[in-house]
């Protein structure tokens, strides 16, 4: 049973689809069974020697294509060859008549088997070809009430392609699943990185100005102090990223609001407790900016700071929140580095920031302007479409 549902796999694999692999097997064993059902039909009327050949080449050739395709290598071998062995297979049963032959349908279930692993143009040929057998059929005497297996055989390929519809939308809706995975995962990967790269900042600092206060003055309070303040920034962190993976849950609500703009001055001053120059200027847009909009300048912002304490620590940082003549949420963050400084390869901290500006619209522009280090992004204040309608101009 293994192999034989391992061929049908491989079968469609070949074919270019991913059909269920009973699928194939309910196929064959409906249209084995119509070909039983006819060569039954006619050995309960006694055929004669010759007959008996007929008879069985009329049976191999509905069995033989799908017998061969557990061994099929080329779908374009396959869908001709199933439509014309069942073809012929059926005009050798017409050549020993009986009533209420059951050879017929093989037509109908031929057609429709080809439908459904075909394209279009495959299906177009082989239905003209299986109509003409269906015309002959008639002239013959063959076939009665010929109207109907005609509409039939149409029905049978509307069947067979809205097959391939289906599975075209289950193949999408695979992707469209799995792409969303991985975008769960960048931003999954993209919010921890900011938390903790922000919450380790501020712990290192607060520990830096504790090592220099019990070391160079022997002051324990400025040291206690520090220490507190860093081991306050270890649990905040512990609760955002707690708080950032429930919220990338499907149907998770938030335990509590996402970072916006009024937290603003809280991140500056955790910065400035660990001893970090930062001047900080915020003019209150007005209004109601989109909670992406507010959660966006919050870690552009403390992204900013982050990288600053990092990589020109000591030096003071310059930051701006506020709106600009178009009405938009405009972000500038500025400090002095070494001429020499450059960006360590493998980070994702520039790149998270431009992602998150570019998400919604707005423009992000971070560079050296001599010894001067600056990030500047431009957010739109409620939806992204003018501001990027603006920026296409």
């Amino acid at each position: 049973m293994r192999w034989l549902t391992s061929r049908y796999a491989r079968a469609f694999a070949l074919m270019g689809y991913q059909y269920p692999w009973y699928y194939m097997v309910i196929a064959d064993g409906a249209i084995l069974l119509t070909a039983a059902l006819a060569t039954v039909q006619r050995v309960l009327e006694h055929p004669s020697g010759w007959e008996w050949i007929i008879l069985a080449m009329a049976f191999g050739f509905a069995a033989a294509p799908h017998i061969a395709c557990l061994f099929v290598t080329k779908r374009a071998l396959f869908t001709p060859a199933l439509v014309i062995a069942t073809v012929i297979s059926v005009i050798l049963f017409w050549q020993l008549p009986t009533y209420a032959d059951a050879a017929t349908l093989l037509l109908v279930l031929g057609i429709t088997t080809d439908a459904a692993v075909s394209t279009w143009k495959q299906t177009t040929f082989n239905m003209v070809m299986t109509v003409g057998v269906l015309v002959y059929g008639i002239a013959i005497g063959a076939v009665e009430q010929g109207w109907l297996i005609a509409a039939m055989l149409c029905f049978g390929v509307a069947v067979g392609h809205l097959l391939q519809m289906q599975l075209a939308l289950l193949v999408r809706e695979r992707q469209a699943r799995v792409a969303r995975l991985q975008l769960d995962r960048v931003t999954l990967a993209t919010e921890v990185h900011d938390v903790i790269a922000h919450s380790l900042s501020i712990v290192l600092l607060n520990v830096t100005g504790a090592r220099r206060a019990l070391q160079e003055d022997n002051d324990t309070a400025d040291a206690v102090a520090a220490l507190l303040d860093a081991e306050q920034q270890g649990r905040a962190a512990m609760a955002d990223i707690r708080q950032t993976i429930e919220l990338l849950r499907a149907d998770a609500e938030p335990a509590s609001p996402t970072p916006g703009l009024n937290d603003l001055h809280e991140l500056v001053s955790s910065f400035q407790r660990a001893g970090q120059d930062v001047r900080f200027r915020y003019d209150n847009p007005g209004g109601s900016p989109t909670s992406a909009t507010e959660l966006a300048t919050f870690r552009i912002v403390q992204e900013s700071l982050t990288n600053a304490s990092k990589h020109a620590p000591g030096a003071a940082v310059d930051v701006e929140v506020g709106p600009d003549s178009a009405g938009s949420l405009q972000i500038s963050v500025r400090n002095k580095v070494a001429p020499d400084t450059r960006r360590r390869p493998g980070g994702s901290g520039l790149s998270g920031m431009r992602s998150r500006t570019e998400h919604l619209g707005g423009r992000f522009h971070a560079a050296p302007n001599q010894d001067i280090w600056e990030v500047n992004a431009v957010l739109p204040f409620s939806t992204g479409t003018d501001l990027a309608r603006d920026g296409a101009r």
